[in-house]
Parts: C-alpha cells; structure tokens; sequence
C-alpha cells in the first residue's frame, strides 16, 4: 500500500492559497479593502499540517479562510472604532477550526442529530 508523506498535501498552505484566491474575487463593495491589505497579518498554523476529515472536500481548509475574513473584519472594526490604525496579527488555528466544524457534526436537537427525519419538528417555527 502506498503512504501520503507530509510534504505532499499542506493544509496550512491550502488554506492561505483559498484565502487569496477569495480576497481577488471580490470588489471593494463586497470587501472591505483593508481585508486584502490584513493579508500579511494573518497567520494560518497547526500542530499535524494535513487534512483531518478523511473526505475530498477541503472543509478545514476553506472554513480556516472564512474565519481569516472574519478576523480581519473584526481587525478593521476594532481599528474604526479606536480611531486608530495599528496592525493586529490574526492566527487562525486549524485544530480549533475543525473542532468548530465538528460541533456542527455532533450537535444534537432533544436527542435527535441533523440528518434525523424528525429532528426539523424540534426547531423554533417548525
């Protein structure tokens, strides 16, 4: 049988190449400009640089760079609201960011998961 080796597939450098390739398909209406100019503040790092779910999908990978949005606007918020402009350093953990997925995963509804048929009968305004 044959072995993946480490330098192979990196999820952190994925997960940067997702990053700016979502920053440069998007207007400065859609995206504040300052989110392209964080770029160089962020820092994408984990502990085991490959994927964790053992599926084709990069879920890890393009949520770690939609949690890189989320930080940079938060960056730009902050800074609006101090009415100063320093540069903050965002580290965007892979390990944390799979464990947020995996809530999604495992939440349960009075006992039921989400892909239980009666679980939508649980839900506010069903």
């Amino acid at each position: 049988m044959g072995s993946i080796s480490s330098n192979t597939y990196s999820s952190v450098e994925e997960s940067k190449r997702i990053f700016n390739y979502l920053c440069d398909q998007f207007d400065e209406i859609a995206l504040p400009s300052g989110v392209k100019e964080l770029r160089d503040s962020i820092e994408f790092t984990s502990g085991r640089d490959a994927p964790y779910f053992p599926i084709p999908f990069k879920e890890t990978e393009t949520t770690a760079a939609l949690k890189a949005f989320e930080g940079a606007v938060a960056c730009l918020l902050a800074s609006s609201v101090a009415g100063e402009s320093h540069t903050r350093k965002m580290n965007i953990n892979l390990e944390k960011t799979t464990a947020f997925l995996c809530q999604a995963y495992m939440a349960k509804v009075g006992g039921l998961g989400k892909l239980d048929p009666g679980v939508k009968a649980k839900l506010k305004g069903q």
